[in-house]
């Protein structure tokens, strides 16, 4: 192998490039890709002194049979049935033996394949945004392998063994190279076809890790939100129709609960599922809209369907939702990925939670001792019923305070301990116990979780609510009213609305970057891809027939009506559209004439054209030419630089000589031999060089 310490060490650098991000994406531990950086280190010591020995081919089958066993124990027991781990260990294992065994030119063609293999591992397994980066740098030194690879198999035909003298000035090369593919393949990604829909699924929170650890999920415990209030991932981002529909302090439903077992409560149970109106709309609660709300919510680790709390329809690509008794609506499975719906909301809220009755556990007093009894009794005082639910509410929110802090915390009943002992809990401790005190005094309540307020991002207008938004409050039932909201949790402990800083503005360029990197790569699919054409299709139409763009139209202030389209009528041509046609055509025509025009008025085949064109041929073969070289000079060492072409070569010149310095005429037959030695000359030029 020519050149086999430029090309090692090359291939070295690009195997310690190639599985970078496996660890980060979890896919390979960090031990093992050290092992492997260490691995190709030894082999590109070796390279740089200039080692001679390397493994021998039956080494190499050895060792690769010696893996066998070993791969499948990683597969059924280290990778417990994974495949994708495995196969990427082996895969690693396999590029080092190839490494330490090339011997052969076509050697490294084998070990570069092995290591482009590991980077589409690395590519496929990786969702975040910096994977571009990686890329690029990857493509960067792929392409300056392959140059330098090429360059060096041209220095070695002509015998040049100097390494120094084997240098290139690659840089705009390679920035232009780089960025050409790159351009390229935009538009590929976008308009091939899709096996699949979404492109990935199974991540796709935009930061390359499941978000389920640490986020809202169906199970609620005393201390569940607690975590989440200070995790700032992204749950959900929504964009109003009328930006003035947009309440900062907007709460979510997601999920009611209404058996409490100690720590931890049970859900409330479905009653029924929702069927779409004209095969489009969900109908939560009646009444007509007055806005609308664009949702995409990010994948949870739950069932629920965060919804405005004053939703009256739910337009959605799911099937089955289902409302629990508490007005909540639910999926029959969590989503894999970025799920977008639209909500139409309106004024006065209306719940659409049942009607409660005496066995729906909404006066289940389980976890209420005398002590709470006693104490709501007092807090709710006289009065009406709202009153006396209004004095709890203040009693909670004033006169206790929130806290994140529950550090020797271990009692049997939480509830009881923070009413009394420690006064001070967050949302789900304050929610919780106002739920039990106001059973204990006959009051019909649950618990519900969800999300209140957001940010609003000023890069796209849309409202972004994190996880630390989740919040949990109080409905409780007023016969002459129904189901009604109360939030017992003091102001310093309810989700707020950040004023915009250096860091949050900062936080919102990235999430703006996240949002899209989901949307239009992630989770760009087919239906994506129609809306494109559909788009594309568009603007042709009204290129092609002037129409302007379409102004944007108001907002829909009552429930839309589903029509069938209209088909669009006729376009009568315009003046300048009878012109359009001609005008595309005609640097065509032009062309097509200049060509004719120029093939006609070419100048005839003669010996004396054919030995210009063959000193041409032997420039571009790497054959130095010189001015003062003489015609039969010029045949006799160019036939022995270039044998497969010396018979030709000396029929062109011997033809030129007769008729430069003999004066004669060739003849028709003789010009034709010129010709077809010209061809044989030129393809064997081209073939050894």
């Amino acid at each position: 192998m020519f050149f086999a310490r430029q090309k090692r060490l090359m291939l070295g650098m690009l195997a310690l490039l190639a599985p970078l991000p496996l660890p980060l994406n979890a896919v390979l531990p960090w031990p093992v890709l050290l092992l492997f950086w260490l691995g190709v280190a030894f082999f590109m010591r070796r390279a740089a002194q200039g080692a001679t020995t390397w493994l021998s081919p039956w080494m190499m089958n050895l060792l690769g049979a010696a893996y066998l066993p070993f791969f499948f124990f990683d597969l059924t027991v280290l990778g417990g049935g994974r495949l994708v781990g495995p196969v990427i260990r082996m895969g690693l294992f396999a590029i080092l033996v190839k490494l330490f065994s090339m011997r052969r030119e076509r050697d490294k063609w084998q070990a570069l394949m092995a290591i482009f293999f590991l980077f589409l591992a690395s590519m496929a397994t990786s969702v975040h945004p910096s994977i571009m980066f990686y890329l690029v740098v990857f493509l960067v030194g792929a392409l300056y392998l392959l140059i330098r690879f090429a360059f060096l198999h041209i220095v070695a035909g002509f015998g040049q063994r100097d390494p120094q003298a084997a240098q290139l000035p690659l840089k705009g090369f390679l920035f232009a190279g780089v960025v050409t593919t790159l351009l390229f393949a935009v538009p590929l990604f976008a308009l091939l076809p899709r096996v699949s829909t979404p492109y990935v699924t199974g991540r796709g929170s935009g930061t390359g890790t499941t978000i389920q650890a640490m986020g809202f999920s169906d199970e609620v415990t005393l201390d569940s939100i607690g975590r989440i209030r200070e995790s700032r991932e992204v749950a959900l981002r929504m964009r109003y129709d009328d930006p003035a529909a947009n309440a900062q302090d907007r709460r979510l439903k997601a999920a009611t609960f209404d058996l409490y077992q100690g720590r931890s409560w049970r859900r409330s149970p479905v009653l029924r599922t929702l069927v779409k109106e004209d095969g489009a709309m969900l109908r939560l609660v009646e009444g007509p809209p007055q806005s609308w709300v664009n949702i995409w919510l990010q994948p949870l680790s739950s069932r629920s369907l965060p919804l405005p709390t004053d939703t009256r329809m739910v337009s959605i690509d799911r099937r089955g939702l289902e409302v629990g008794r508490g007005g909540a609506v639910y999926m029959t499975f969590p989503p894999i990925e970025v799920l977008e719906y639209r909500v139409a909301i309106a004024t006065p809220e209306a719940s659409a939670a049942e009607w409660p009755d005496a066995d729906d556990g909404t006066l289940d007093t389980t976890g209420v001792s005398d002590r709470m009894v006693d104490l709501a009794a007092e807090m709710m005082g006289q009065g009406d019923l709202e009153s006396r639910i209004r004095n709890l509410e203040n009693h909670l929110a004033t006169r206790y305070t929130y806290t994140l802090d529950f550090v020797g915390r271990e009692g049997r009943n939480p509830l009881e301990e923070f009413l009394f002992t420690y006064r001070s809990g967050h949302c789900e401790y304050f929610a919780s116990a106002m739920v039990l005190l106001l059973r204990s005094q006959g009051v019909h309540a649950r618990l519900v979780t969800g999300f209140v307020g957001g940010e609003v991002n000023a890069l796209e207008g849309y409202t972004v609510v994190r996880q630390s938004n989740a919040h949990a409050w109080v409905e409780a039932f007023l016969p002459d009213q129904g189901w009604r909201q109360f939030d017992p949790t003091p102001a310093a402990g309810r989700p707020e609305t950040r004023e915009p800083n250096a860091w949050s503005l900062a936080t919102q360029a990235w999430d703006f970057l996240i949002f899209r990197w989901d949307r239009y790569v992630l989770t760009y699919g087919f239906s994506d891809q129609l809306e494109l054409f559909g788009n594309l299709r568009e603007l042709w139409r009204r290129l092609w027939t002037r129409q302007p763009k379409p102004a944007a139209q108001p907002t829909p202030s009552a429930e839309p009506t589903f029509e069938p389209e209209t088909p669009p009528a006729p376009v009568s041509g315009s003046r300048w559209q009878r012109w359009l046609w001609p005008l595309l055509l005609a640097p065509g025509v032009v062309l097509l004439v200049g060509l004719v025009a120029w093939w006609r008025r070419r100048a005839p085949l003669s010996a004396t054209r054919a030995y210009r064109r063959l000193r041409r041929e032997l420039e571009r073969a790497g054959f130095p030419v010189a001015q003062s070289l003489a015609p039969l000079s010029l045949s006799a060492q160019a036939g022995e630089r270039f044998p497969a072409s010396a018979e030709a070569m000396a029929k062109i010149v011997r033809h030129y000589v007769a008729e430069s310095f003999g004066g004669r005429t060739l003849e028709a037959d003789e010009l034709g031999e010129v010709g077809e030695a010209l061809l044989t000359a030129s393809k064997g030029l081209r073939t050894s060089g």
